[in-house]
């Protein structure tokens, strides 16, 4: 079947990738054995044609570029893919511990909008960064537990008021068992402090710190299934976080191993904080992007004066990559009947008249020409006017860069659940895209469509 390597990296790729932080480590090391230069925000940069470089915010976005050899202001461009790090997830409060009827349970936040009754009755463990503190330096570290020690239990049917349907109040009931009290007393007595004192000898033994060098919590809830190719014949991705690390790591995949030849800068860029809402120092809706963007010009001709670098921007292209409701067999009547993308049936094209996506026709022309030059399936996806409508990166990447963008996307299931589906082929058709977009010799960018 095509794609089955593409499949299987990610199932490596996300597996190890359970948080942004993590996702953020491991982007690092693909990007640095395809021969990329980490860069420094904070120190100055020193770029050159042909160069590969990356860099990283708050360890949980990251941004890495190829300067083409042939890359002159007068007739290159900037190709961007923009995805994002974060997935919906319970994660750790400031203080977790509560004690109650004899168990231990912990304090959670819910992180953006997820289907949190599917994360009941799963063996849970966290992951995510600790802050540590020695003397006066601040260090962090990232932390993975990997056997289950959480669980949050559903409620008997026979004590259900609607056994029909799945109720539950997102702040009392969604609160994870860590422990029995009796025997945590027994092995770490509990005390006054803010987590589970059993969590923290745990926490310390797999850093190899000590528990009073451990300043903060910085924590995700993951379910410990490892993801799997499913279905008949392993036509299936069944994985948590498919949204939307299925789009970070094609992307970059595609940029790991594209050329430095050709006029252009391919740029990508996987931020976090897309789940709610992009608005911080390292999410899409910032000035991150159109910062990086102008640093690298004025970096390679810092001569250069007058507007040169709104000149590349208007030859410019991006793609919001994120995913797409592929037609569901169980819930058709949810979809619109003329643009309802299925699963295994190629790359999705996502438009929406209240600009919720930020795919304008030009930009589809772009598209349709790039999938039609390099045979990729190709299907459009339009909510009905019945029906709300997500939100992606897009529209915030167009209205801060004033760069062309359109939003792209892989059929999927159950999206935002703790356990997600999607094609197998789908992954590598959505690899493919982007490969080609980085690679694709024509122009990107229709100058004369742009007035």
């Amino acid at each position: 079947m095509q794609g089955r390597a593409i499949a299987q990296g990610f199932l490596d790729f996300v597996n190890i990738s359970v948080t942004p932080f993590h996702a953020v480590h491991s982007s690092k090391s693909i990007l640095t054995n395809a021969g990329f230069q980490e860069l420094m925000e904070h120190k100055p940069w020193k770029l050159e044609k042909g160069g590969k470089y990356y860099f990283t915010r708050n360890h949980s976005s990251i941004f890495a570029f190829v300067i083409g050899n042939g890359f002159v202001p007068e007739t290159g461009a900037f190709r961007i893919i923009g995805t994002h790090t974060d997935s919906p997830c319970p994660k750790l409060a400031p203080a977790s511990k509560v004690v109650s009827n004899g168990f231990i349970k912990l304090n959670v936040m819910l992180y953006g909008g997820g289907l949190w009754n599917s994360w009941f009755d799963r063996d849970l463990t966290v992951a995510g960064r600790v802050v540590i503190t020695k003397g006066e330096r601040i260090e962090t570290r990232l932390v993975h537990i990997k056997r289950p020690i959480l669980v949050m239990p559903e409620l008997a049917i026979h004590l259900t008021t609607n056994r029909d349907g799945f109720e539950y109040n997102k702040e009392s009931h969604l609160k994870p068992l860590l422990c029995s009290l009796l025997v945590s007393n027994k092995s770490h007595p509990e005390n006054t402090s803010k987590h589970s004192e059993g969590l923290l000898h745990l926490i310390s033994q797999e850093l190899g710190c000590s528990v009073e060098e451990i300043s903060d919590l910085e924590l995700c809830i993951v379910d410990t299934q490892p993801s799997a190719l499913t279905g008949l014949y392993q036509e299936f991705i069944n994985s948590p976080r498919i949204d939307n690390l299925v789009s970070t790591y094609c992307a970059l995949q595609a940029l790991a191993e594209t050329d430095n030849e050709g006029k252009d800068i391919k740029f990508w860029a996987g931020f976090d904080n897309e789940e709610v809402g992009s608005v911080s120092i390292m999410g899409a809706d910032s000035v991150i992007t159109t910062n990086s963007l102008n640093r690298i010009l004025t970096t390679l001709y810092p001569e250069m004066t007058g507007d040169f670098k709104e000149i590349v921007f208007r030859k410019s292209f991006a793609l919001s990559a994120d995913m797409a409701h592929a037609l569901h067999p169980n819930y058709s009547e949810k979809h619109h009947p003329q643009h309802a993308p299925v699963m295994h049936g190629g790359v999705v094209l996502k438009m929406n008249a209240n600009q919720r996506y930020a795919t304008d026709f030009v930009g589809c022309t772009i598209v349709r020409a790039i999938a039609a030059r390099h045979s990729i399936p190709l299907q459009e996806f339009i909510v009905k006017n019945d029906s709300p409508c997500g939100s992606t990166i897009g529209t915030m990447l167009a209205a801060n860069t004033g760069i062309r963008v359109v939003d792209v996307g892989a059929p999927q299931f159950s999206m935002h659940s703790c356990r997600e589906m999607m094609g197998t082929d789908d992954a590598y058709y959505y690899y493919s895209f982007m490969k080609a977009f980085f690679d694709d010799p024509h122009p990107i960018c229709d100058e004369a469509a742009l007035h």
